[in-house]
């Protein structure tokens, strides 16, 4: 629209300076200026083809154990294979590919001004773990083994979702976000200071529909006492178990949406997080009850619960809204900005 404007601005101060130059136009009738949302193609006028960013950026990524150099493109078409049903709707899947490339831009910005990158990168830029930076998938290798035969299919609608938002990101007083995503979460996304005590203004707790569609937004996990009791012992050497498994937890903090932000358990106070990873939870959104010898531990919801619902944005797209709609809602004060 901006390059419309000078274009249209150009003309105008053309014809005040010099009546004769025509720009392709006739000089003997008036020159109807096409209205401001005119497309440039239909005032019979060509202007240059952006260069796609995502073809022209390099990554490095430790993959499978292994480092190589791909463009962002296919990098981000592999994350979203590994990240979000390829079948979700298209603006579902624009949204996550917006939220994954700023994501990827966020942590090679944070590494690039530390001496060492992380060991779990083997030198590279990112890894495949979605615990430390995101999942990744190499279709050139496995889109038959994860489609089948709809592997042309799906693969064309993430890259056609990658292609469509070339370039695209969200930033926060001019920064690339903290863009972090989760497969479904409750009726309400969890701030970043409930689930990791960094208050971000962008990742505050947001109403969050369509959760309850994911297979997994319910679970359970029968794990036996001792071990779980040897899990916390490797965290808190300190804790203390020498009581009745009915008295292990106690004195828990929720917050809105629901997750357990701390906990004591076996009198050492524990983050929700960690009684996840322990227990190997499907979210932090928990209960427990002894049962003879073991624990049982119900869930809901789906990961971490912060930022992006993946579910959600698959519930405000079919409702119709757009990837810039579902992920302002998500990502709230934030602003998309065009790189390259």
């Amino acid at each position: 629209m901006k390059k419309l404007l000078k274009i249209v601005l150009l003309l105008n101060i053309c014809a005040v300076l010099s009546p004769l130059l025509t720009v392709g136009f006739s000089a003997e009738a008036p020159v109807e200026l096409p209205e401001p949302n005119t497309a440039v193609s239909e005032i019979g006028l060509t202007l240059p083809e952006r260069t796609s960013y995502d073809e022209t950026t390099l990554v490095r990524l430790c993959a499978e154990g292994s480092v190589r150099e791909l463009p962002l493109k296919d990098y981000l078409v592999g994350v979203l294979a590994a990240e979000m049903p390829a079948g979700f709707p298209e603006e579902a899947l624009k949204a996550q590919a917006v939220a994954a490339r700023t994501y990827t831009l966020y942590k090679m910005a944070l590494y690039s001004g530390q001496a060492e990158l992380p060991a779990e990168h083997q030198g590279a830029d990112l890894c495949d773990d979605p615990g430390h930076c995101e999942a990744f998938v190499d279709l050139t290798a496995q889109a038959g083994a994860l489609w089948g035969d709809s592997a042309d299919i799906y693969h064309q609608r993430l890259e056609t979702a990658v292609e469509d938002t070339d370039g695209m990101i969200l930033v926060y007083e001019e920064q690339p976000i903290a863009a972090v995503f989760c497969a479904a979460s409750t009726e309400k996304t969890e701030s970043a200071a409930d689930i990791w005590g960094s208050d971000l203004p962008y990742l505050q707790s947001v109403d969050s529909p369509g959760g309850s569609d994911c297979s997994r937004y319910e679970g359970t996990v029968t794990i036996k006492q001792s071990d779980f009791r040897d899990a916390i012992l490797a965290m808190a050497p300190e804790a203390d178990f020498s009581g009745a498994p009915g008295t292990w937890f106690r004195d828990s903090h929720r917050s809105a949406a629901g997750s357990v932000i701390d906990v004591l358990v076996g009198e050492v106070r524990l983050t929700g997080s960690q009684v996840r990873q322990a227990a190997g939870l499907n979210s932090a959104n928990f209960k427990v009850k002894v049962d003879g010898e073991n624990l049982v531990f119900t869930t809901l919801g789906y990961g971490h619960g912060v930022g992006l619902s993946q579910y959600g944005a698959r519930y405000l797209a079919m409702d119709g809204q757009t990837y810039d709609q579902i992920l302002a809602h998500y990502y709230p004060g934030t602003q998309l900005r065009l790189e390259g």
